[in-house]
């Protein structure tokens, strides 16, 4: 059965993973206590977890911000779906909206927009991927479409196949058009995309991390910039029937507080905007 909500916490010899089991079309919505035990090890990153880091990965050049590594080890690891097509089937989707801030009296002009995703069954995804940007998102409601469109994609493995049958990989989408940003709130979705048959029917969850800013500064490893809303981030599905929810609602008190995501670009004093963003 299809997994939404992928909790992941190292017991022993077992790593429970609380788990929203998908319905096929036609069954009642799944329940949120859905739970199953998996054998294994926690995932193996490419480097060791090194807590306070505060640089980006090389990856994200010249950066504006990341939020940080996924922590496999953490008492609050865990990863929510976010796909078009592939497990889910053709046409159906999982979205996760990430908090994002551009800072007082700047504007930021994003030329790339990067997650980090847990996935299994695959190691390649749809060349081209969909982003979105909005404003306003709230319990229910999507806001407003600020910037959105697709981007081509590069499908980057940086941890070797953990023992439960998931590897990390980074998904670096380069935007058609650049999306300029005044200061303020945004949600952002980067939608892993496999509706070829090249993907394999993969899975496919956005890796959270768990590191609460202190003092304005981020906390993460490799974390970089100006630190990123927490708890602000919303699940939207059309397989699951979920439309806008919190994500900490999804998962519960000390999870999916905040995903692994960051953007590339240039920053500069506040001036005035033109209507360059790909609005739809």
């Amino acid at each position: 059965m299809k997994k939404m909500l992928l909790l992941v916490a190292l017991v022993v010899a077992l790593v429970p993973l609380v788990a929203v089991s998908a319905a096929a079309q036609g069954q009642a919505k799944p329940a949120l206590s859905d739970a199953i035990l998996v054998p294994g090890s926690s995932p193996i990153m490419a480097e060791p977890f090194k807590p306070n880091a505060s640089k980006p990965p090389k990856y994200c050049s010249p950066c504006l911000f990341y939020t940080g590594d996924f922590n496999p080890s953490g008492s609050g690891a865990d990863g929510v779906d976010n796909e078009l097509g592939g497990s889910l089937g053709s046409g159906e989707y999982a979205e996760v909206y990430d908090g994002m801030t551009v800072p007082k009296g700047k504007i930021w002009t994003i030329t790339k927009l990067f997650i980090n995703t847990l996935a299994t069954g695959s190691s390649s995804i749809d060349p081209t991927e969909p982003w979105d940007i909005r404003q306003g998102v709230t319990s229910g409601s999507g806001g407003t479409d600020v910037a959105s469109g697709t981007g081509r994609d590069a499908f980057k493995g940086i941890g070797p196949p953990p023992g439960f049958g998931y590897e990390e990989y980074t998904n670096i989408v380069t935007l058609q058009k650049k999306a300029v940003l005044k200061a303020g709130t945004y949600f952002v979705d980067v939608l892993t995309s496999c509706q070829t048959s090249s993907c394999g029917g993969g899975e496919f969850f956005e890796s959270d991390q768990e590191s609460l800013p202190k003092n304005g500064k981020c906390t993460g490893t490799d974390c970089f910039g100006p630190p990123q809303p927490w708890d602000d981030s919303y699940f939207n599905s059309n397989y699951f029937g979920i439309a806008w929810e919190l994500t900490t609602e999804l998962c519960g008190t000390g999870y999916c507080d905040q995903f692994s995501f960051g953007a590339m670009g240039t920053s500069e004093i506040s001036r005035t905007v033109e209507k360059v963003n790909g609005n739809h």
